[in-house]
Parts: C-alpha cells; structure tokens; sequence
C-alpha cells in the first residue's frame, strides 16, 4: 500500500509547493510552455486572503490540487467561492482525490460562513461536467464572453 495523501491549504511561506502545482496545470491542462511559473504572480497570490490554494500531496510531490477566488458579494450577505481550476495528475486520478480537494475547499468555504461555491467547465469537457454532477454540482447553462487585450 501507498503513502497516504495528505491535503493541505498553502499559505504565503508555500511557493515551492504552489510552484509544482502550477507545472502541475501546465501538463494537464496542455499548456504550450509546460515549465513556465509565474514565480512573481506566486507570491502575490499566496499573499491575498482572498486567494485560495489546496493541494494533494504524497510525500514531497503534488499530485493535485486547486485554486480558488473569494468574490466578497454586493447583492448578498457575505462572499462566494469561484474555484478557479483543479487538476490531479493522470496517474493518480480515479482515486478520489479531485473529489477530496472540492470538499476541503468546501469546508473552507463553511468555516467562514461562505454560503455559494461555482466552477466553471467547457461544454466539451465532458470529464469535468461528469465530475462535478458525481460531486453533486447543480449544473446551469451560461455563456461566457471572453475579451483579449
């Protein structure tokens, strides 16, 4: 039997570990530059409250993990939680630790009384949209308009 996986919050002192979830990204979401890290974006990231970050890590190696945003609300009490991207590397996925990060930032999201969290999926991601209808995701038809400076 395997190390455990051991779930974990980064904070501002996390870099390196923000760093290889952030090659993480790149290889399975396919990026075009596979080793680049924003190494300045890290530590700013890491340094907002309101930017959230957890991983999945068996022993020194992230093996997942997930970003999110705290969006303080106008037209409510409180904020909402935008997970931003998620992403378990391929040999690890089917075990359930995609499944695990989402509840961890969920009880995150309880802890401080935040009452709405929201995801994203391309429609032509059917892995991602089985996922989160698996994890209990109500699913609502948006579109996204986009604009590139």
């Amino acid at each position: 039997m395997g190390k455990a996986v051991e779930y974990r919050k980064l904070a501002m002192v996390d870099e390196s570990s923000f760093s290889k979830l952030v090659l993480l990204f790149n290889k399975e979401f396919e990026s075009p530059d596979l080793n680049y890290v924003n190494d300045k974006n890290i530590r700013s990231l890491l340094a907002k409250p309101d930017f959230i970050c957890f991983v999945a890590c068996i022993g020194d190696e992230v093996v997942g993990g997930l970003t999110g945003y705290e969006l303080l609300m106008y037209d409510q009490e409180g904020s909402s939680m935008y997970l931003y991207d998620l992403a378990v590397n391929k040999n690890y996925q089917r075990r359930g630790i995609g499944s695990n990060l989402v509840g961890e930032l969920m009880n995150y999201c309880r802890a401080k009384n935040i009452k709405d969290l929201f995801v994203q999926a391309d429609a032509e991601d059917q892995h991602a949209i089985e996922f989160y209808n698996k994890i209990g995701g109500d699913d609502s038809e948006t579109v996204q308009f986009s604009f590139r400076f």
